[in-house]
């Protein structure tokens, strides 16, 4: 019996130090440099440093990607007919998990390392952090204006208004990121676990610059 006990105690152990929802930080609204400094240093970047992200920048990164911004919920980006369509999902080293905005958390989704579905050089060190961003065709309500072809339009550019979010954080923030299309979509949406409505648009590595 006190080698069973002794067995469990350790099992437990081993499932408290896995994956699990991560709780952000409430995002620093103040900092970085002007917006007009922050779209003239903005660049595609591909070498990072190894370093991962502090909570902090991910909390701000978040944030300003897709995050509530108003008492009403609205967020950083419009989505046509306020659809709020778009989901981040974020690929660490451990595990990818969905950014949370109302909670400002972020959920588990799967353990693992997903961030080389991305693609990329292959000689490239995988950045710390991927941002993958999901559209929802779902959240739109059933209309005669809302042809599949008109949401799948307006998806696509609500997915690029984050993107460009993320982008432009990144340059008045001193970090590095580039929009990217290519990345293995039948794996990642096995791990993102998503539905068929849910379609992955784009993705941006980032991290601190070398």
């Amino acid at each position: 019996m006190k080698y069973i006990l002794i067995a469990a105690l350790a099992f437990a152990s081993l499932v408290n130090i896995n994956a699990q929802d991560i709780k952000l930080n409430e995002p620093v609204k103040t900092g970085g440099i002007s917006v007009m400094e922050a779209f003239a240093k903005r660049q595609s970047s591909s070498e990072f440093s190894d370093k991962e992200l502090s909570i902090q920048d991910l909390s701000n990164l978040l944030w300003a990607a897709n995050g509530i911004n108003r008492e009403n919920g609205k967020k950083t980006a419009p989505s046509a007919q306020n659809s709020q369509d778009i989901d981040v999902y974020v690929a660490l080293p451990n595990a990818v998990y969905k950014f949370d905005a109302q909670a400002n958390n972020l959920i588990l989704i799967s353990e693992g390392d997903y961030r080389g579905l991305a693609g990329g050089k292959k000689d490239n060190p995988l950045p710390p952090s991927i941002l993958y961003i999901v559209a929802d065709a779902s959240t739109y309500k059933p209309s005669a204006y809302n042809s599949i072809e008109h949401i799948t339009d307006m998806n696509k550019v609500d997915a690029g208004i984050v993107s460009q979010n993320i982008s432009i954080f990144c340059s008045g923030m001193g970090l590095g990121t580039k929009p990217r299309a290519q990345m293995n979509h039948a794996e990642l949406k096995k791990a993102l676990k998503l539905s068929d409505s849910q379609t992955l648009m784009l993705n941006h590595p980032v991290g601190y610059l070398k």
